[in-house]
């Protein structure tokens, strides 16, 4: 057996709170790594979807009123004016761009939920070694690190 020159039991000590710490320290760092992706996955699946949703909607029902109120304005406008009816034009123009945008949107969030779900799986071996380490490896290390400064206690009594 190796043979040890302990020349302080606080430091032991000191070593022993700050394995405790650390071991406190990983576990509510693993805690809050777990709630961030948990809120990124309900964004992703279910918040993101309907803001999208909702956004489409509202851009069809406004590329539908911006495209009436061109033909309203056609039946209207003479043949001889030079610019007719360009304001609506150029909403329409706009609805449309809005529109495709919130199309866009709502067909790419799929892929990037199936893409997050593949992270999250990858990172989720890392968390759970995490857990391992906090739950587990630094417990061992603290519970052997007490026992031995036990038994250094008992020796420096003699």
């Amino acid at each position: 057996m190796a043979e040890a020159k302990v020349k302080s039991l606080e430091a032991i000590e000191m070593f022993l709170e700050k394995v405790a710490k650390l071991r406190h320290d990983t576990g509510k760092q693993t805690d809050e790594i777990r709630q961030q992706l948990q809120r990124v996955t309900v964004w992703l699946e279910k918040e993101l979807p309907e803001y999208w949703g909702n956004q489409k909607r509202i851009a069809e029902t406004r590329w539908i009123e911006a495209r009436q109120e061109l033909l309203q304005c056609q039946a209207k406008t003479r043949a001889e004016d030079e610019t007719p009816c360009s304001i609506q034009r150029k909403m329409l123009r706009k609805a449309t761009e809005r529109r495709h945008l919130c199309e866009d949107r709502v067909r790419m969030i799929p892929e990037c939920a199936m893409q997050w779900n593949r992270f999250l799986q990858e990172i989720s071996t890392n968390v759970r070694q995490l857990d391992d380490l906090s739950e587990s490896s630094l417990l061992n290390a603290w519970n052997r690190l007490q026992s031995t400064l036990d038994t250094l206690k008992k020796y420096a009594e003699q």
